[in-house]
């Protein structure tokens, strides 16, 4: 039997994706098949196909590292899950397609009230943001949070985040239809930084002390910035560098503030390390999600067979929140 698939032959331009018929995976004893309904769209997923991802998976792949739709079939030694459960599943691979096998312990059971769309994206957004602003940070209520890149799918989860945790929450973005957005999604104060400068609005913000943390995703001349507005014990969380420029810091700034820098990179925890602690991490977020405390913005739809068409929206900065594809 076949199923389709979008299929990466050769790294480099994301114009190579092809969009075909595939050969179903055998399914081994701890896994589980999963007829995919939605899968999201982030920046790794570019990055992997075009050769830039610390990871390169053996040629040809699919791309595509998170979605959500039901259980089709279970391997012989898998016990928690059966045929007609709803999940979402997190891998670094294998989510454009119509079907994915994959090991039972990357799969999570959903709530009834969560539809297939918030569940292949509250995983690489509220996840990552939890697992950065709780476990890392340890941001607590009455500190002041910056969020960088804040319209994307983590920044507009930690927007929300923050504020349940009690923060004051400043989000930075680079254009005026952004700083709209982030303001309705509950952000107290925003930045423009496509007309202002942001370390200055940020020392403005807080009275000259700088912020208590701050969460990067762009890098280059922000995070240049970040580190000369981080409040004394601040710290800086390192999420990306969708700037495109990774940047190297005069340590001597962190040292004269007691800061800290943060580095997280939830795919190195969150794929295959702490299947445990990514059980708590998800039962919390579940439990937010079905008392309707979050929820994550989608601002794009596009069938699978224009997963290009979708990622060259995301580079294009054309994304508020997520993008997703849709298998069925």
């Amino acid at each position: 039997m076949t199923m389709k698939a979008i299929v990466c032959k050769e790294f480099g331009s994301i114009d190579n994706l092809v969009f075909e018929k595939n050969e179903r995976a055998p399914l081994g004893s701890t896994q589980v098949r999963i007829a995919i309904h939605v899968a999201s769209l982030g920046f790794m997923d570019i990055l992997m196909a075009r050769g830039l991802y610390q990871l390169k998976p053996p040629l040809p792949y699919t791309p595509g590292s998170c979605g959500a739709g039901e259980i089709i079939e279970v391997g012989d030694s898998v016990s928690n899950f059966k045929a007609g459960d709803r999940v979402s599943f997190l891998n670094y691979h294998g989510a454009y397609a119509e079907e994915i096998v994959t090991e039972a312990v990357t799969a999570i059971q959903i709530p009834d009230a969560m539809d297939f769309e918030q569940a292949a994206t509250y995983r690489l957004t509220y996840s990552p943001s939890w697992y950065a602003l709780v476990e890392r940070a340890a941001l607590k209520s009455g500190e002041t949070l910056v969020i960088t890149g804040a319209a994307g799918g983590v920044g507009m989860a930690a927007i929300r985040l923050g504020k349940l945790l009690g923060a004051r929450v400043i989000a930075a973005v680079g254009s005026e239809a952004k700083v709209q957005a982030v303001r309705a999604n509950g952000a107290d104060e925003v930045i423009n930084y496509g007309v202002e400068n942001f370390r200055d609005r940020v020392k403005e913000l807080t009275g000259g002390k700088g912020a208590d943390v701050i969460l990067d995703v762009i890098g280059g001349d922000i995070f240049d910035q970040c580190i000369r507005c981080v409040n004394m014990w601040g710290r800086i969380i390192v999420m990306g560098f969708a700037s495109g420029r990774i940047p190297t810091v005069p340590m001597n700034l962190p040292l004269l503030k007691n800061a800290s820098i943060v580095g997280v990179f939830f795919g190195g925890w969150g794929m295959g390390k702490d299947h445990e602690g990514i059980r708590r991490l998800n039962a919390k977020l579940l439990e937010l999600a079905a008392t309707g405390q979050i929820k994550a913005h989608v601002s794009h739809r596009f069938p699978l067979d224009q997963t290009v068409k979708a990622m060259h929206t995301l580079l294009g900065r054309e994304a508020i929140g997520k993008i997703i594809l849709t298998a069925r």
